[in-house]
């Protein structure tokens, strides 16, 4: 367990295309000792924080007098699991890269570059009052406990049908951080006249086709699907700032949800402790 603040010990970059626009895209790792992850681009800082994010359309957008950075939850996931609570990350275009549509190839350079430890605390979140927010049929709630404590369920037509899982030990899943993001294969085509998905391939996402997964070499894990929303969820959670520590039931949620669920959180201070 992380007991306190924490950086990367020494720079690195990774580069990569980004899901949506298809871009060359280089990230540069610096040291903080400021507290929080944000990232700078065209010279605009802006802090990976719940209140930062602008869109949630198919990903996590954060945006800040003028400047924005899409798809960065894979990249929070991967800071989560590292015990990484301060960092700069200087970006040169929009979109986050997606590498291999996990959060994995993050997750190594992160552990590479070791980490560096300050005498400061300040980095959990501890809920002390369920919160819940809904959306049709979707809903995700937070309720207090000891740790991260994450149930999701997932349910899309066949052949993935409704998948749950349980993840009582969050911060030592690594099946989650190696789990692809994935589309159903009816989907590509809207999402591609949207103007999205341009650097899409069977290299960095998961394809559900109608009668079998599209991927040659299938899936990674049986229940890569559910676990990758997992994911998902942990890098949304993660721009709350802290580490939280509370017992969380999903159901069919995005990153609408997670950003709303964060919100609600933080609008009644006597929901959450911070130590």
């Amino acid at each position: 367990m992380i007991k306190r603040q924490t950086t990367i010990n020494r720079i690195f970059k990774i580069t990569g295309i980004g899901l949506h626009t298809g871009q060359p895209v280089t990230l540069e790792f610096l040291p903080r000792r400021e507290f929080g992850i944000a990232f700078v681009f065209k010279g605009v800082t802006i802090p990976a924080r719940y209140d930062m994010v602008a869109d949630t359309r198919l990903s996590t957008l954060i945006a800040s007098e003028g400047a924005s950075v899409s798809t960065v939850e894979h990249l929070m996931a991967a800071f989560y699991f590292s015990g990484i609570t301060n960092c700069l990350v200087y970006i040169d275009g929009p979109e986050v890269p997606i590498l291999d549509g996990s959060a994995w190839e993050f997750y190594q350079g992160m552990w590479k570059a070791g980490v560096y430890e300050f005498p400061e605390n300040g980095v959990y979140l501890k809920v002390q009052r369920q919160v819940e927010v809904t959306l049709n049929d979707a809903w995700v709630r937070i309720k207090p406990h000891n740790t991260l404590d994450i149930t999701m369920t997932i349910e899309f037509r066949q052949p993935v049908g409704k998948q749950k899982k349980r993840v009582s030990d969050v911060e030592n899943a690594f099946a989650i951080i190696n789990s692809r993001t994935f589309t159903l294969l009816e989907e590509i085509e809207a999402i591609k006249k949207a103007g999205l998905a341009k650097g899409g391939s069977l290299d960095n996402a998961v394809v559900i086709g109608m009668d079998d997964i599209v991927n040659p070499q299938g899936l990674r894990y049986r229940k890569e699907l559910v676990n990758h929303k997992i994911l998902d969820l942990i890098g949304d959670l993660y721009t709350s700032g802290y580490r939280i520590m509370g017992k969380v039931e999903a159901h069919k949620t995005g990153h609408h949800l997670n950003n709303l669920l964060l919100k609600e959180l933080f609008s009644d201070p006597s929901n959450y402790s911070i130590y």
